[in-house]
């Protein structure tokens, strides 16, 4: 049976990703990148097998690790990567001591902006694992994009189905069925988005954007209540208006 998470293994997770950040800013090399890169994958594997963490936290672990990773690589302002490396502190003290939400019951009022913030962290790991799929398919355009797209499709579709998980519990065949619809719609709009012409950093805002819209309305469509459009269509057409604002506006960010 796993044993429960111990003090000084809450700490060391909220401080591990800074620590290899650091190393990896300090020492820019491939060996010192990979290293790096796999002591994290290890230790949090070695956490996840050895105590009782909940999924979500496992789920935020990895993801959370891997955006930062990837905005690290690919964002060069300096002033940035200190952002990048400072900030997770604050985001793994989150995940270490409040990502275990209580779905025994319905939902309680203080654990509503709990789930909200995991929601948010959820949609940021979309957003930054998108950033990387259109950097790599930029950068290396040989790269079949078929592969990228599947990946991220399926990475997307995962994040939604634990953002989906958050909120119904005892749902995992109707969860895991949506989810490889949205799959299905992600890979479509990643093939649509690659001819426009903008660079990674607006490609994963604009894919990301539509990637919560669709979400946001399974997990409505999910409740009792199903979606009530005459109270969506003010939300939509903003959206929309946004959108296509942001279109015309953006050039290379």
């Amino acid at each position: 049976m796993k044993k429960n998470k111990p003090v000084f293994i809450a700490v060391f997770s909220i401080f591990i990703l800074p620590i290899v950040l650091l190393v990896i800013k300090f020492f820019p090399s491939a060996l010192v990148f990979f290293s790096s890169v796999a002591v994290l994958v290890a230790y949090f594997s070695f956490i996840a097998f050895t105590y009782n963490l909940d999924k979500t936290e496992i789920a935020l672990n990895y993801m959370t690790s891997w955006s930062f990773i990837v905005l690290m690589l690919l964002v060069e302002n300096g002033f940035f990567h200190y952002v990048f490396i400072f900030f997770p502190l604050l985001v793994f003290f989150f995940i270490a001591y409040w990502s275990r939400p209580q779905i025994s019951h319905s939902i309680h009022v203080k654990e509503k902006p709990l789930r909200r913030m995991m929601m948010m962290l959820y949609v940021f790991n979309t957003y930054a694992f998108f950033i990387g799929a259109y950097a790599l398919h930029i950068y290396f355009p040989n790269f079949s994009f078929v592969l990228i797209s599947l990946v991220s499709s399926a990475y997307s579709a995962f994040a939604a189905f634990m953002i989906w998980s958050l909120y119904f519990k005892s749902e995992f065949k109707k969860l895991l069925i949506w989810a490889i619809i949205f799959a299905t719609i992600v890979f479509e709009i990643m093939w649509v988005m690659i001819y426009l012409p903008f660079a990674y950093l607006a490609l994963g805002l604009l894919t990301v954007w539509i990637w919560y819209i669709l979400q946001l309305f399974v997990r409505f469509h999910l409740t009792k209540e199903d979606i009530v459009w005459r109270q969506q269509i003010g939300f939509l057409s903003v959206n929309f208006i946004l959108y296509i604002l942001v279109l015309f506006i953006i050039r290379w960010v």
